[in-house]
């Protein structure tokens, strides 16, 4: 098992390597940077800060360099924030840990179980009912469900703030604090949760469907075991094993939805400053940010593979 692991990490180095070229080349191509579109800089100073950054420097050179950081831990510098991007991230990103494993644990809870639900349910008013209000959750854009949770539960009704993660002026210590970052994270983590759990939903439904329609439930059912064992112990078991497969990419695709709904709720996450960074041509903080999600990914691939394998011991890693 050990070996196996450490050929499939072993795997991911090639994989890592085309990301980081396809990336650097992807940014170079990009129009403009921070000091250009900073009018405060002078012309001077802003050929300096080219040469000392390396931001004339031709693609190639950008990517030697730049790799020659990322293998000692080094991503580069932030000119917008004046700090190391490793920094930055380390910041920034538990804040949005938080909100992402809230969301996944919520989401995952919520989906298996109207999931097993609506597949044993087929075609009755509880599914129509929940295939409809998933879809018509899935179609709405990010950014309205964010406001429109705010209008309704933060404005009009004012049962959680606006936005933030503390309350401004409040120095909260220990439970207070505690309870006063949850309220806070109440909002975004539903909206996140309303937007992600809809796929997965479907997923477990689709997965649940084929397999009560196996030959061993049946068999499980003649034997006169009780319904809810035959689904909750046989069946669902077995839906679960394609399902192990979503968990590795679940982490990577949080961060990377949870941008706008970060920004619209003032929530201090990576999400947010990666948005800023964007907006503030941050080459090295936007390029060290995406490498970051792109080696969760392929971690998160990674391990997937092996909870395949835990869950499923027919299948061999190659």
């Amino acid at each position: 098992m050990t070996t196996q692991v450490i050929r499939r990490l072993l795997q991911t180095i090639p994989t890592l390597i085309g990301v980081s070229i396809v990336l650097v080349l992807i940014f170079h191509l990009i129009p403009g940077n921070f000091v250009d579109s900073n009018p405060t800089i002078s012309k001077e100073r802003a050929t300096e800060l080219k040469e000392m950054y390396g931001l004339n420097d031709p693609v190639h050179i950008k990517y030697i360099k730049w790799v020659q950081g990322a293998v000692k831990g080094d991503l580069g510098y932030s000119i917008q924030h004046k700090q190391p991007v490793t920094t930055i991230i380390d910041r920034y990103v538990w804040n949005s840990v938080l909100i992402a494993g809230a969301v996944m644990v919520l989401s995952w809870i919520i989906a298996i179980i109207v999931g097993v639900f609506s597949a044993v349910r087929q075609h009755s008013f509880f599914d129509g009912v929940i295939t409809f209000i998933v879809f018509a959750v899935m179609s709405l854009p990010s950014f309205f469900l964010g406001l429109l949770a705010i209008k309704l539960f933060a404005v009009d009704m004012r049962i959680f703030p606006i936005g933030g993660m503390t309350t401004t002026g409040a120095n909260y210590e220990g439970w207070a604090h505690v309870w006063d970052v949850l309220e806070h994270m109440i909002l975004p983590v539903i909206v996140l949760t309303a937007l992600n759990v809809g796929g997965l939903t479907r997923y477990f439904r689709t997965s649940m469907l084929d397999v009560i329609k196996q030959d061993f439930i049946r068999t499980a059912r003649a034997k006169g075991l009780k319904e809810r064992t035959v689904i909750f112990k046989h069946a669902l078991r077995n839906a679960m094993i394609p399902a192990i497969t979503l968990l590795g990419f679940e982490i990577p695709s949080l961060f990377a939805g949870a941008m706008i709904t970060e920004s619209i709720f003032n929530w201090p996450g990576i999400g947010g400053v990666f948005l800023d960074a964007i907006t503030a041509r941050d080459y090295f903080l936007m390029l060290g940010y995406t490498f970051f999600i792109a080696f969760l990914t392929i971690i998160g691939n990674v391990v997937a593979d092996l909870l395949y394998r835990v869950v499923d011991p027919r299948v061999r890693m190659k």
